[in-house]
């Protein structure tokens, strides 16, 4: 039997907003603007269809001090991060307020969305065995959690409308990626798709 899973990566206020910090440090957050209609249609489909949404945010460990800890290569990566952005209970860590009706939420601290994260431990409770992947930015969270995901065995369905990046170009290429191992399809065709099988 197939159970899916409705993964959102990412669409939190300090990554996809323009008054996140991310834009504020000059990468173009108006990019993301474009998927959010098709990820809310996603939303009202997967409650239709009982289909769990799960999204996953990155977030900043802080010490007692509020200083960042923990970064490893986003310290090179994203250095604004040590001052700013992404710190739990914030508005920036929120997710964006067009997203709602998400059944769990997963904090992810690294590059992962599955190493020290609860993610691994909701699909097994809940019996997944194939992820539906949206989110920002398509080559880095999204193509990260896609090989994981292949490398755990998980079915994978990659939503073309669904997932965008700071450069167009960077998601253009990792969209060839993400076909050797995903179904790449739009969110429109995968319904389609979807409700054809459990009509048969």
């Amino acid at each position: 039997m197939i159970n899916s899973a409705f993964i959102i990566l990412d669409l939190q206020n300090d990554i996809c907003s323009i008054d996140g910090v991310f834009h504020k440090n000059g990468l173009d957050a108006n990019l993301s603007s474009k998927i959010i209609p098709h990820i809310i249609d996603m939303i009202c489909f997967c409650k239709k269809q009982n289909i769990p949404v799960i999204a996953v945010q990155m977030s900043v460990l802080e010490n007692v001090s509020k200083q960042a800890i923990g970064l490893g290569v986003y310290k090179k990566m994203i250095p604004f991060l040590e001052k700013e952005g992404l710190r739990d209970n914030s508005w920036g860590h929120d997710l964006l307020e067009e997203i709602k009706n998400v059944d769990y939420k997963i904090k992810r601290w690294t590059m992962s969305a599955f190493y020290h994260t609860e993610l691994a431990r909701h699909l097994s409770a809940l019996r997944v065995n194939k992820l539906i992947l949206s989110g920002f930015t398509t080559n880095g969270i999204v193509e990260t959690t896609a090989r994981e995901a292949a490398s755990r065995n998980y079915q994978l369905v990659t939503l073309s409308d669904c997932i965008s990046s700071y450069s167009e170009k960077m998601h253009l290429a990792s969209l060839i990626n993400l076909n050797n191992f995903s179904n790449v399809l739009s969110s429109k065709k995968f319904q389609e798709n979807f409700e054809k099988e459990n009509f048969k």
